[in-house]
């Protein structure tokens, strides 16, 4: 059985914006209903059954129309294949909806290592730093300090694209340590 490509349900448009992050080439021609039907074709490969069950034709087709005009997909038609692609606006609300849905994977076995996540983010990025904390803490993490937060579990993935959406990359340091005394750290996260 195919496995659902989303934590929660989203909407039609949220969807398409997500499956289209890598842009799709469908063999059908440019008109709306043939458009459809192509990306219907397309969606089987990448959705479980009971998700494109809840897909409805008028609604993506509509979908799709209100994206193209909010310039968040680009559909174009090349050498009679339709391609459609995010605009650079629709790559921001997919990162938006990639943060949304952000956690940390827990592996079989803990390597003993603590990732520290430290940021000394100015005031004038007020907005980005409460962003951060609150994420930080939905996704698990022990907030050591202030602006020091410590997970058990590789997340270098995870702060990157933090980081990128945010726009504070040269304000936050993530370290790998050994910590002698972490009985605290082991029962707060049950290692």
């Amino acid at each position: 059985m195919k496995k659902g490509l989303f934590i929660k349900p989203y909407s039609i448009s949220e969807l398409i914006i997500l499956i289209v992050a890598t842009p799709i080439a469908l063999s059908s021609p440019y008109g709306s209903r043939k458009l459809t039907k192509g990306l219907f074709d397309h969606l089987e490969d990448k959705l479980t059954p009971a998700e494109i069950d809840k897909l409805e034709p008028g609604k993506v087709s509509q979908a799709l129309y209100k994206l193209r005009k909010r310039k968040i997909i680009d559909i174009y038609e090349e050498n009679g294949i339709t391609h459609i692609k995010l605009t650079e606006k629709g790559k921001r609300r997919r990162e938006a909806a990639d943060i949304c849905n952000l956690d940390i994977p827990r592996p079989k076995l803990w390597d003993g290592k603590w990732r520290m996540f430290l940021f000394d983010i100015p005031e004038d990025k007020k907005v980005a730093r409460e962003a951060i904390r609150e994420k930080l803490k939905q996704m698990g993490f022990f907030q050591f300090q202030k602006s020091v937060w410590i997970h058990p579990y590789d997340c270098q993935k995870e702060i990157d694209l933090i980081t990128t959406v945010f726009n504070i990359g040269e304000y936050i340091t993530l370290l790998v340590v050994k910590i002698d005394d972490d009985l605290p750290l082991r029962d707060f996260f049950h290692i």
